[in-house]
């Protein structure tokens, strides 16, 4: 009568390895840990340091020049919303007015698909 052998496991066959697996599953919590320590040292080193300064910006005073061009800037800004599109494009101008509502279209787009799956 022959007796049925039982299949033994890796570890039982090979018992030192045991030891060295446990061995392995610790370096690799050092190795996080020493990633970790090397990222928070070079952290200090990815920031600019910022220069020292006297006085705040904007505090001296504008030149007459730059006041004139800002008021002018300032003055002509509601023309700016009337601008006219140029002559080979003004057949297109009911088009040009409806593009920028098209991004909210695509958002409601998103909700009605969403809606139509169920929100999964």
């Amino acid at each position: 009568q022959a007796r049925a052998r039982v299949p033994q496991t890796f570890c039982q066959q090979h018992p030192q390895t045991r030891a060295t697996m446990a061995a392995r599953g610790n370096s690799g919590a050092l190795l996080v840990a020493l990633a970790l320590i090397c990222g928070l040292w070079m952290l200090p080193s990815a920031f600019i340091q910022p220069q020292q300064q006297h006085a705040l910006r904007g505090a001296e005073q504008a030149s007459p020049a730059a006041v004139a061009a800002a008021l002018s800037l300032a003055a002509a800004a509601p023309d700016a919303a009337q601008a006219r599109l140029p002559d080979e494009f003004v057949a297109f101008a009911p088009i040009v007015d409806v593009l920028p509502i098209l991004p909210i279209f695509f958002l409601l787009l998103a909700f009605l698909w969403q809606a139509s799956v169920g929100f999964r």
